[in-house]
């Protein structure tokens, strides 16, 4: 053999033998994807479907000015509706319906759209909407929006005489400057009608599950919001802030509900006269700095919470409650004016009520005014911070409430004739009441 056929031989080995190298190692290397594939987390996952999903375009076609109902299928349309309105056209008079649900994960941190801020919200400060959306039952999945500069954050962004009903926000991911909650940032002079969230939410002021704050006589009702909310001031599991005459009523909220001042499970405020929260109820934990409440962290002067109960923990530096954290505006002994807020057949239920430096109370951890306490209870198991079930005033009229306990919520699903289906309560001996079906009791309750 010559020294050519030698180095023929030599070199068709390492081409046979890097062959077989490049072979094996693409064959491990699609293993260890196909088994993350099968492994990965769930943020993993999450984090793939958003990158994959499709950003689209606005789209505006869909659009006849002499038209009154168009019905919104993709998430280009959806988007081209935020453009139309944002740029002026109000669709007072139109309605607005949803044919499909929608993924708007396309609208994430590395897409070029929004600059990567997410997701424009349908209105902004300067151009409100004010026609109807009916989200028809549909589903709206992946929400999110990274905008810390941004006002009026939501799905939807400010309305005015505006209607927003079954709209069901499925896993919303938001952080903004202030006045943001999963369906709308804020309404004026409008209805919001059986509404669903889930998610979390962070901004500094005006923070809700549902909305960041209502006000003008805005009516709130049938709404369910499964959501973390963390906040600085007036922030709540449903609506931030509730003023001007707003009324919330059978509505439910869980999750964690986070802020510094005025933080409830259904609202951080309840405010002026006309303004309440009404059979409804809250599982959340809250956690405040002052002013922190099962329903509500500050009830002003004028405002009500009625046929409400909590079963979550309350905590917090001072004026902490088990329904409302503080009632009555600074000052309010001085003021000649009747006073006429009033909390009046609520149950606190909650396994805790806590203050680490200052003031608690069952039923609402400070009275700055001649607030009207009437047909009120509390669990005769809440501790307070130093983990015992002292409380100095359980009066039918004091801050801590008439006791009522497990065995009386066991027997009476009414709660003491609290919860009735007069007021749209469904209840069974053994369960709590609830507004669609009964509630399972609570550990803490058993």
């Amino acid at each position: 053999m010559n020294r050519t056929h030698s180095k023929l031989i030599i070199l068709l080995t390492i081409v046979f033998i890097a062959g077989l190298w490049g072979c094996k190692k693409a064959t491990t290397s699609g293993s260890q994807v196909s088994g993350a594939g099968r492994t990965g987390t769930a943020e993993e996952k999450q984090k793939t479907a958003a990158q994959a999903a499709p950003t689209q375009e606005p789209v505006k076609d869909w659009y006849n000015p002499e038209d009154k109902l168009f019905t919104l299928s993709t998430a280009g349309e959806l988007a081209g509706l935020a453009k139309l309105v944002n740029n002026g056209n109000n669709f007072k008079g139109k309605v607005i319906m949803l044919g499909a649900d929608i993924d708007l994960s396309g609208y994430h941190a590395k897409s070029s759209f929004n600059e990567g801020k997410g997701w424009v919200p349908i209105g902004s400060k300067r151009a409100k909407f004010k026609g109807t959306f009916d989200g028809s039952g549909k589903v709206i999945r992946g929400l999110y929006i990274n905008d810390p500069m941004r006002f009026y954050a939501g799905l939807l962004g400010r309305l005015d005489s505006a209607t927003v009903k079954n709209v069901n926000v499925s896993g919303a991911n938001i952080t903004a400057h202030s006045r943001a909650g999963a369906i709308a940032g804020g309404v004026g002079n409008s209805t919001i009608l059986n509404c669903q969230s889930s998610g979390r939410i962070k901004a500094g002021a005006y923070a809700g599950g549902i909305l960041g704050y209502a006000r003008r006589k805005s009516n709130i009702s049938e709404c369910d919001s499964k959501i973390d909310v963390d906040g600085d001031n007036y922030i709540g599991g449903i609506v931030g802030d509730v003023d001007g005459g707003s009324k919330v009523t059978k509505c439910h909220s869980s999750g964690q509900v986070t802020g510094e001042l005025a933080v409830g499970g259904i609202a951080g405020g309840v405010k002026d006269k006309g303004s309440s929260v009404s059979n409804s109820f809250s599982d959340a934990k809250v956690t405040t700095g002052s002013k922190g409440g099962g329903i509500a962290g500050h009830v002003h002067q004028g405002a009500s919470i009625r046929n409400c109960y909590s079963i979550g923990e309350v905590s917090g530096r001072t004026f902490v409650g088990g329904i409302a954290g503080q009632a009555g505006q600074e000052g309010g002994l001085a003021q000649p004016a009747p006073i006429t807020d009033t909390l009046s057949n609520n149950a606190a239920l909650n396994p805790g009520v806590k203050a680490t430096i200052g003031v608690a109370g069952r039923l609402q951890g400070h009275n700055k005014s001649r607030l009207t306490m009437l047909r009120n209870a509390a669990f005769s198991g809440i501790t307070n911070y130093a983990g015992n079930t002292e409380w100095a005033d359980k009066s039918d009229r004091g801050r801590d409430g008439p006791d009522i306990t497990k065995e009386q919520i066991a027997s009476d699903g009414t709660l003491g004739g609290r919860f009735t289906s007069e007021n749209g309560w469904i209840t069974q001996d053994g369960r709590l009441p609830g507004l669609k079906e009964t509630v399972p009791m609570p550990s803490h309750l058993r």
